[in-house]
């Protein structure tokens, strides 16, 4: 599994630059020469510990299972990312260069007090060239926090058009808790949560709303639900919301569930939402208010789950690669 939630936080050009001259300020020595010499290791080590620390606590992003490699890009821009970690090396590579300098001229008889001054004006502006990266990276971490941390075991993804009532319906069959409002795309990120069904832990994925349209003009919001839907879904739970108060006409809700059912073939379960608001039964109906229809979602996910890994498939593994489990296609 990929946990985004521990990449460190990155400093500001001005704050990584108070970072490593305060430690360098600290450094004495036994004469100006020495203490200068001792001042510009410092500066060496520090900056090179810093810059080494962001750029190993990011993964190969290459190598990285699809999901997330696909999920990274949309979120933040995988090319982005890995520019902005190339110029914390190059800034890391013209530090040393400098350093290396300035400690030959002072070795060689250079005013040690010149030169120090001297480097801390060009290690300065080394760093102040690379604040928009810094920026970018520490913000990138941020929003990449956003990205759930998967298990190995079975996963319904739910679906369905903007306010039809996903969140309601994932807060009361798992423990996740996402944010409820009557207003489209309340949920912007992939939220997950678990729930025992039929002795079994199953992973629940409430997605951000889908609109029926074609992908390429999908916005970065409905872009999650369609990578939860092609990489994760073991089972596809799609909500209808028939009394039509979310919006948008059930004539286009069911034209995305066929796009759906015939892009992504998998299993999937058609339930409709807000059942305390109509008498629509041909499909599961179920109220997150009045409680209706829960148990018996639960008890057709038990069955798909058990048909489902019944047979040979592959699954994301707890590694965030992919393992052969069990077939659902």
């Amino acid at each position: 599994m990929q946990d985004f939630r521990k990449l460190p936080t990155v400093l500001t050009a001005e704050e990584l630059i108070d970072k490593i001259f305060r430690r360098a300020a600290k450094v004495e020595g036994r004469d100006p020469k020495e203490r200068a010499l001792n001042k510009l290791s410092t500066i060496s080590n520090v900056s090179k510990d810093y810059f080494k620390r962001i750029v190993e606590s990011h993964p190969s992003y290459d190598n990285l299972p699809e999901f997330y490699r696909e999920m990274v890009d949309v979120i933040v821009g995988i090319r982005k990312l890995k520019k902005s970690l190339a110029a914390l090396k190059w800034a890391d590579g013209m530090i040393q260069k400098v350093v290396t300098k300035s400690i030959r001229e002072i070795k060689g008889g250079k005013n040690p007090s010149t030169v120090v001054k001297a480097t801390y004006g060009r290690v300065a502006s080394i760093i102040e060239q690379i604040d928009d990266e810094l920026r970018f990276l520490n913000d990138a971490k941020n929003r990449m926090r956003e990205i759930p941390i998967l298990l190995d075991v079975p996963t319904v993804v739910v679906a369905g058009y903007p306010n039809v009532g996903k969140s309601s319906l994932v807060a009361r069959i798992s423990t996740v808790k996402p944010e409820v409002a009557s207003y489209p795309f309340t949920t912007k990120k992939i939220n997950v949560g678990f729930a025992e069904v039929g002795g079994k832990k199953v992973q629940i994925i409430d997605t951000p709303g889908l609109l029926d349209r074609p992908l390429s003009k999908r916005n970065a919001i409905e872009r999650r639900a369609i990578l939860s839907l092609k990489h994760l879904a073991d089972i596809i739970l799609f909500i209808l919301d028939p009394t039509e108060t979310c919006g948008y006409e059930l004539k286009k809700q069911l034209s995305l569930l066929e796009e759906i059912r015939g892009y992504f073939k998998r299993p999937t379960l058609e339930v409709y939402s807000k059942a305390d608001m109509h008498n629509q039964r041909d499909r599961i109906a179920y109220s997150a208010i009045t409680g209706e229809g829960i148990e018996e979602i639960l008890q057709e996910i038990e069955k798909m789950v058990k048909k489902v890994y019944s047979q040979t498939s592959t699954v994301m593994a707890p590694s965030g690669q992919t393992s052969t489990q069990e077939q659902h296609s």
